[in-house]
């Protein structure tokens, strides 16, 4: 995701004037009137830590001296004064909070026992698990698998069989009980993740299929692995995304050698080559001579552990054929060598013997063989959706819940934790004043959400998009120009066809706020499905923007198929796109084209270029 600078509301004439207006309020024993001054600066979100930070302690004690500890612990919070915090919140009307404080300290049994008291079993089992107290978390989990609420969930369901699965086998390793869970789950994940790619929502499937690559590496079952991973492959070169399809190759590879599948391992490799070809990436030859040499080392485990020898014969000319690409022509000779040593037939080592003959005195290649470069690898750890998603789905959507999530959680930049401070205070001067539910708060909410640029605005946003008021779906829609991710998506394509014409306005502003490279598979879904020319407009003007390869062929194949506004639409993204690897596609379809008006506008962007 791209950070952007906080989004400062200028409401007063200048920070130093409102700062002194607040301080002589704060003098004056003026309580109301200083918060509402502290409250307007500390929405510049971009402003100096000290300075900031100076304003929170202000701030804090205006709150206490207001008669209001809640608020004053969500700045406390912020700032990390903990027992300052945790001073403010006494009684049971705070425990959700109490337990929230316990988790940023990393108390983790604390947090999950306050958790439970606020009725939170998913936030509750997760503490526990971070506890390493296998024992509650096994509990807790297992406490959830029969919920009323996960009857229509099966996504969630499959979940919370999952991590009972993994709790209870951490417990007692031959537990029938818990394999039992643990096949549910995998059921329930194959399941929904084909409903998901049904539907066109290929992350969330992505997510099914990384909760089962989680569940192959805990059952060490490479069978599992292995369906896990070409999975993932597969999705991630759905979606074009051509360097994560390498780090899953590559790490797939890894797994499979260190767990001494040879065969799988050189299979991989070639299959890697082959789509590194595909896809343009100079790393093809780098798979191939590592093919070969993994055919070569298979060949050898073959010998020494008495397969047939036909599976030796098979690895050997595997082996061969792709040091033959690579041209690494001794190494050929090599193969054809020990293929003639075989115990074969003695017209097949007589040919293999010719054959060797020929590759006598040819030279090696170049030793330099390109691989996918360090910074372009990433360690696999993957995020634990398994939680996460569950930890969403108790939160349901609750704006005041994820931003006290965010407040505390020094994961986040300043800058995002600020805007989640300003959430939260903002909720609790509606409360405060019985607004929490009318539609102006809501609206602001959504706005103030979509500025925290963070993947956990979108839950609270999708609910609420599901309002039957007009004016907080079209908030809820703008927000999310700041929200650079595929998931935004699912509900700009809702509000495309909202009965509201503001809601759909939105959705284009939010259109032309989207252009990051994975949104080039969404972005190119809304042009193929509207029927409405300013909506596919807006998708090609966004297109334009990402930049890619991908992107760039897009263009011009709309140049080349549409006319009017939306030929216009792909010349102007085509001439604004800087990247050099686009001008050999104008180039092939130039030379090519036999619509005169489509072969000039083609010539002349590339005279631009």
């Amino acid at each position: 995701m791209l950070y952007r600078p906080g989004v400062a509301r200028r409401t007063f004439n200048s920070i130093e004037s409102t700062a002194d207006q607040a301080d002589a309020y704060v003098q004056q024993g003026r309580w109301a009137e200083a918060e509402k001054h502290y409250r307007e600066l500390i929405g510049q979100t971009h402003v100096i830590n000290y300075e900031y930070d100076d304003w929170l302690r202000r701030l804090a004690e205006i709150y206490r001296n207001l008669n209001r500890p809640r608020e004053a612990a969500f700045v406390y919070l912020y700032l990390h004064y903990f027992d300052m915090a945790r001073a403010q919140l006494a009684g049971d009307a705070h425990t959700g909070l109490r337990a929230r404080l316990a988790e940023i300290e990393k108390k983790w049994t604390e947090a999950a026992q306050l958790y439970q008291q606020a009725k939170l079993p998913v936030h509750a089992a997760v503490s526990f698990e971070k506890a390493k107290q296998f024992t509650e978390a096994a509990a807790a989990w297992k406490s959830m698998l029969h919920l009323p609420e996960l009857t229509h969930r099966p996504y969630e369901a499959a979940l919370v069989h999952f991590n009972y699965g993994l709790a209870a086998v951490r417990l007692d390793p031959n537990s029938s009980e818990a394999r039992r869970a643990l096949i549910e789950s995998q059921r329930k994940l194959e399941q929904v993740a084909d409903d998901f790619e049904q539907v066109g929502e290929l992350e969330r499937a992505f997510d099914c299929f990384q909760i089962l690559l989680k569940l192959g590496k805990e059952s060490a079952q490479f069978e599992n692995l292995a369906e896990g991973y070409v999975n993932c492959i597969r999705v991630l070169r759905d979606d074009n995304l051509k360097f994560y399809v390498l780090q899953y190759y590559e790490d797939f590879i890894k797994l499979a050698l260190e767990r001494g599948e040879l065969h799988a391992a050189a299979t991989l490799y070639q299959e890697a080559a082959a789509f590194a070809a595909r896809a343009g990436l100079p790393y093809d030859r780098h798979y191939q001579h590592k093919s070969a040499l993994t055919w070569m080392k298979c060949a050898e485990r073959f010998i020494e552990t008495g397969v047939p020898v036909q599976m030796v014969e098979n690895a050997l000319l595997a082996a061969a054929s792709q040091h033959s690409a690579v041209g690494d022509y001794p190494s050929v000779r090599e193969c054809f060598e020990r293929l003639a040593g075989l115990e074969l037939p003695d017209r097949a080592k007589k040919r293999f013997s010719t054959i060797a003959l020929r590759y006598k005195g040819l030279a090696s290649p170049p030793v330099e063989l390109p691989g996918l470069p360090d910074y372009l690898k990433q360690q696999h750890a993957y995020a634990d959706i398994w939680f996460v998603d569950l930890l969403e789905w108790e939160m349901d959507g609750d704006a005041y819940a994820v931003a006290a999530s965010i407040v505390g959680d020094l994961r986040y930049p300043n800058g995002i934790r600020r805007r989640a401070l300003v959430v939260l205070l903002m909720l609790a001067d509606a409360q405060a004043r019985n607004a929490e539910g009318n539609a102006e708060t809501l609206a602001e909410v959504a706005d103030k959400l979509g500025e925290l640029q963070s993947y956990a605005a979108l839950s609270p946003l999708e609910k609420l998009f599901s309002s039957g008021d007009a004016s907080i779906r079209r908030e809820a829609v703008r927000a999310l120009r700041f929200l650079y991710f595929k998931r935004s998506f699912v509900i700009i394509r809702k509000a495309l066809s909202d009965p509201d014409p503001q809601v759909r306005e939105a959705a284009l502003v939010a259109i032309a706020g989207l252009h990051f490279p994975h949104a080039f598979n969404p972005l190119a879904r809304i042009y193929r499905e509207s029927t409405d020319p300013r909506v596919r407009a807006a998708a090609l003007q966004s297109i334009g923007k990402i930049t890619t390869v991908e992107a760039g062929e897009f263009l011009v194949m709309v140049l080349r198929q549409e006319s009017g506004g939306l030929r216009e639409a792909a010349t102007a993204a085509l001439s604004q796109m800087d990247n050099a690897d686009v001008l050999p596609i104008l180039r092939q379809h130039h030379e090519i084209e036999t619509n005169p008006q489509v072969r000039d506008t083609l010539g002349e962007l590339l005279r631009r270029h």
